[in-house]
């Protein structure tokens, strides 16, 4: 799917920009410092998180989530206020990782794993080609039906190749 006609080249610009410095962001969040610590997540909210994976998660390892927050205080792009990153991860044994990264691109299958689908099938309002590599794009997602106000997801793919 091409990038539709709606959308301008100054669009197209402003929408990449974005996705970098949402990339940007993002790495700069998980990567842990001295004045930006992880903390274990506890509580009732942790056990929803892990029981979500039928109570532990693949080849019987604990699911942890880990959160931080910063506060964030002119950074250009971003208003002012608390950022919260949480993060955990899973074992997903025996599969390629182009099939791994398929599964997470394909908007139909979404629901499967992402909860602000609401359960359903997401819709791609755009798509922008970032290079040679069909994967290498940004996205612009919105759930196909939704009773909830419109929630719009920009995510910056890039693939990589693990040896």
């Amino acid at each position: 799917m091409r990038a539709h006609a709606a959308i301008t080249a100054g669009g197209r610009r402003s929408m990449l920009k974005l996705a970098q410095r949402m990339t940007d962001n993002f790495c700069a969040g998980v990567s842990a410092s001295s004045a930006h610590k992880w903390t274990k997540l506890v509580g009732a909210a942790a056990v929803a998180a892990a029981g979500r994976g039928g109570g532990g998660g693949a080849m019987g390892v604990e699911e942890e989530v880990r959160v931080m927050t910063r506060q964030s205080v002119d950074d250009p792009g971003e208003p002012p206020g608390v950022v919260l990153s949480a993060a955990t991860s899973v074992w997903v044994p025996a599969v390629p990782p182009h099939r791994l990264f398929d599964f997470l691109r394909d908007e139909r299958l979404r629901s499967q794993w992402d909860i602000l689908s609401n359960g359903g099938p997401m819709h791609q309002m755009a798509h922008i080609p970032k290079g040679h590599h069909h994967g290498n794009a940004v996205s612009l997602l919105r759930a196909a039906v939704s009773a909830k106000p419109t929630l719009i997801i920009l995510i910056n793919w890039c693939p990589f190749t693990i040896i």
